[in-house]
């Protein structure tokens, strides 16, 4: 069906799946590593990612597997990756002898900010001729979608 001839909700849906497609896929992944100087998987940077914005206190491994929607032994074997790496380090939870809490390094946060940097540069080429208005219009609607679709997902269960 043309654009033209279509609903805004049908394009919204074909744009919403082509930009899922997009930022899935390995090859961009590489793409950004590339850019960024840096040498990592997508479940490191997407571990590194979360444990920068949990917030001022550090999570425990189980929040970050809840968060990542993965089981708690996955993320122990990536973030031991990661230790190793010296991106994460380990705590002692002063609140539970048995748990630990986890925040990014210096080196960590490092990483992190090249791989930002790489993917803010990559978006800057996407928009590359739009006009400033356009550009905050697009951010402001974008941000009022994602801020009705974190409260939806994150509303009671079961609706």
């Amino acid at each position: 069906m043309p654009a033209s001839s279509a609903s805004s909700t049908d394009r919204i849906l074909g744009g919403l799946s082509t930009i899922g497609q997009a930022v899935h896929q390995p090859r961009l992944h590489e793409r950004l590593l590339r850019a960024a100087g840096i040498r990592l998987d997508r479940a490191g940077a997407s571990l590194l990612a979360k444990l920068d914005g949990h917030g001022a206190e550090p999570p425990r491994v189980t929040a970050l597997a809840e968060r990542l929607s993965v089981d708690t032994p996955t993320v122990t074997r990536k973030l031991q990756q990661l230790e190793r790496l010296g991106l994460v380090a380990r705590s002692d939870d002063p609140g539970d002898k048995r748990a630990h809490r986890i925040r990014l390094t210096a080196r960590g946060r490092s990483t992190l900010a090249r791989l930002v940097t790489a993917r803010r540069s990559w978006l800057d080429q996407l928009l590359e001729g739009w006009s400033e208005e356009d550009r905050t219009t697009f951010a402001a609607l974008l941000e009022r979608f994602t801020t009705r679709l974190a409260e939806e997902l994150d509303g009671p269960r079961g609706n």
